[in-house]
């Protein structure tokens, strides 16, 4: 009897079949020496097929997840283990191609899960204290403007909760806040102080840049060294590196005012009004025009000049 070529397929389909049931060994054998032989064909092929079929792509990896979930966790931390450097420049190129999908998945994530994310990194302080507080430190040594803006953001958004927060610990240590209170004023000195007084008698005019003004003057900014490290020339060492500085009423108001409009900082908002009654009082005892200190303090604004 003569078999059609469907037939014939059919048959030879079965015998395949039957064949690979009863060889499986041979089979794996067989498939490792050819993807050994052709990698990257192996490779494109299955980057076509993941192109092509996402979803089953994606049902395949869950349900193989969901069966081999310690079997698949073990394997992963034994790659972390042996190919850190790996694993860090991957996430790093990762985390910078999608920054913008990983952060809003992040944000999302915390708004709908924040109580269990909160009791997990309290777990994971528990447990690593040393190495947490590590890698905090290290991240704010390399990323200060990010911090500071990080925190003026949060006390923008929370100062009413960080309010109550600070009164609650305030009320329960009053001790520890004391020795608080002790140290800021010995790092930071408020102003007529002994030191301020010995800085304003070996200063005697207004160090804003053109400023030729010798009385009265201000000594009631720290700045630091780095940024301004023409002003280092006084006593003051109580915190690692700041100094004092002069400065006349105008240019005193003109510091604070500068900063609370360009930064929107509350501390240097509230100074403002005192200032200000301080300014007036020494424009009227010098018989200067109101209005010019004004005209020049938009135009100081404007150019962002706080000091030369």
């Amino acid at each position: 009897m003569v078999l059609s070529d469907e037939e014939r397929k059919r048959k030879r389909r079965e015998l395949t079949r039957k064949w690979k049931k009863e060889n499986p060994e041979k089979i794996r054998e067989g498939g490792r020496k050819y993807r050994a032989k052709n990698p990257e064909k192996i490779s494109e092929a299955k980057k076509k097929y993941n192109r092509e079929n996402p979803e089953k792509v994606r049902e395949k990896r869950r349900k193989y997840y969901e069966e081999n979930r310690e079997k698949i966790r073990e394997k992963q931390i034994k790659y972390l283990e042996e190919n850190p450097e790996k694993i860090k420049e991957a996430r790093s190129k990762h985390y910078e191609e999608n920054r913008e999908k990983i952060n809003e998945r992040r944000r999302k994530d915390y708004e709908e899960n924040h109580e269990k994310i909160n009791e997990r990194r309290r777990k994971d302080y528990k447990k690593n204290p040393e190495k947490i507080n590590e890698r905090r430190r290290k991240y704010r040594k390399e990323n200060p403007e990010k911090v500071r803006e990080s925190k003026r953001k949060d006390y923008e958004k929370n100062h009413e909760k960080i309010k109550e927060r600070v009164k609650k610990w305030q009320k329960e240590n009053p001790e520890l806040r004391k020795s608080h209170l002790k140290k800021y004023y010995e790092k930071n000195p408020v102003a007529l102080t002994k030191e301020m007084t010995k800085y304003r008698r070996s200063h005697r005019e207004c160090e804003w840049s053109y400023c030729e003004n010798i009385k009265p003057l201000h000594v009631h900014h720290i700045l630091p060294k780095h940024k301004y490290p023409e002003y280092i020339d006084g006593d003051y060492h109580g915190r690692m590196g700041n100094n004092f500085i002069c400065f006349c009423p105008f240019h005193h108001f003109a510091y604070h005012y500068t900063y609370s409009t360009k930064r929107n900082n509350k501390k240097h908002q509230n100074a403002l009004s005192f200032l200000w009654f301080n300014v007036e009082q020494w424009a009227n005892d010098n018989k200067i025009s109101i209005e010019d200190l004004e005209i020049e303090l938009a135009q100081m604004y404007t150019t962002k000049v706080i000091l030369a």
